[in-house]
């Protein structure tokens, strides 16, 4: 899947009480320390910092765009300030590149911020390390941290989403609240957009087909182009890049849209005239993975305990709309920033996450039919 990483140029400050907090007051001033001393985030009472100390260099490979802006102001150069490591990144990541590098001995990345299908197949194919959590749960409680994304090579880092939104022009507040409502073309009427990708569609087309969210996995892959073929007439575009819905939403070229949470959220932010849901969101899991023979890989641990910490959890959230793997920072901040928040337990209690597991093992099979699906088209 493309990632949305690039699509947030500008994640709106957040008001409460009328008064607005921008990213860095709400880092600085009652973000990070305050809400942690006003909202229940407690620090890890062990905390040892030392432990992050270090020398030399650690080279991250991102997706680049806000989201590597974010993680260099929030996690980065902090981590380099504390631990005394430079921090370096590139991009983006790519297994078939980290094979080659492990092959010849050359790998130049040591840490990765994976997706759940890359992290999968680097699994598979034995290219990396395991992630060092007697070290995390030192730096980090191991009850912040979301059990579901503590894996043994590797750990969350962000999660992004896919939304049902809708051009409130059309139908003001009251858009579909499920797929199978957003595929209803009686009840609304307008132009319709999909990612040109079998996932997130496999599971748009079977939720809009009827399937609960609980019973898409393993995913029956016949009935799942049954279902797409169902969906394709009331499909008016297929988007090839996430960068596309910014414009599309913004010249009113679609009503109805399966798209990314921060291009939505920006839209939404800069007119009004986009509005969305959470139920049945599509989450998509990334993890920081490390390469097996990554030079910086002790470094590499050591900045992923930072990351993982409270605070610059809280911090990043305050940038973009990803879910975060410490979900301590949930319980102190405003309400309008829970409600644009995929990880605030009432958000994420409605999504259907990605079966990384599943694509992996299934996505030759899938890419061959799907290529040959839209040609048809």
């Amino acid at each position: 899947m493309t990632k949305e990483n690039d699509a947030l140029n500008s994640f709106q400050p957040v008001e409460t009480a009328g008064i607005e907090l921008d990213r860095r007051s709400f880092l600085t001033g009652m973000g990070a320390t305050g809400l942690a001393l006003a909202g229940g985030i407690k620090p890890a009472l062990a905390q040892d910092m030392s432990l992050l100390k270090g020398s030399g260099d650690v080279v991250v490979c991102t997706w680049g765009g806000a989201s590597t802006d974010a993680m260099k102001e929030v996690w980065f150069k902090p981590f380099s300030e504390v631990s005394g490591v430079n921090v370096s990144t590139a991009s983006v990541p790519d297994i078939a590149k980290l094979e080659v590098m492990e092959n010849v001995g050359n790998v130049e990345w040591d840490l990765l911020d994976a997706e759940g299908t890359q992290m999968e197949l680097a699994m598979k194919k034995g290219l990396l390390q395991k992630i060092d959590y007697d070290l995390i749960f030192k730096i980090v409680p191991k009850q912040q941290i979301d059990p579901k994304v503590i894996k043994e090579y590797g750990v969350g880092s962000v999660g992004f989403s896919t939304v049902i939104a809708w051009n409130t022009t059309l139908f003001g507040k009251d858009g579909p609240k499920d797929w199978k409502e957003w595929a209803d073309t009686t009840r609304f009427k307008g132009r319709r957009a999909l990612y040109a990708q079998p996932r997130p569609s496999f599971e748009i087309a079977l939720m809009a087909a009827g399937v609960p969210p609980e019973k898409i996995y393993p995913i029956n892959i016949d009935d799942a182009f049954k279902a797409l073929d169902e969906l394709r007439p009331k499909i008016n575009l297929w988007v090839e890049k996430t960068s596309q819905w910014g414009v599309l939403m913004q010249n009113g070229e679609v009503d109805l849209m399966g798209s990314s949470l921060s291009r939505t959220l920006d839209e939404k932010k800069r007119t009004g005239k986009i509005d969305f849901t959470f139920n049945q969101s599509i989450v998509e899991q990334d993890y920081w993975v490390i390469p097996k023979s990554a030079p910086g890989g002790a470094n590499a641990q050591k900045l992923i305990a930072y990351a993982l910490m409270a605070k610059g959890s809280l911090g990043f959230a305050t940038k973009m709309p990803f879910s975060l793997a410490n979900t301590s920072i949930y319980g102190g901040i405003p309400d309008d920033m829970k409600q644009q928040l995929p990880g605030y337990p009432e958000n994420s209690a409605r999504n259907l996450q990605i079966d990384q597991a599943w694509w992996v093992a299934n996505a030759d099979q899938v890419r061959l039919r799907w290529l040959d699906w839209m040609s048809k088209g």
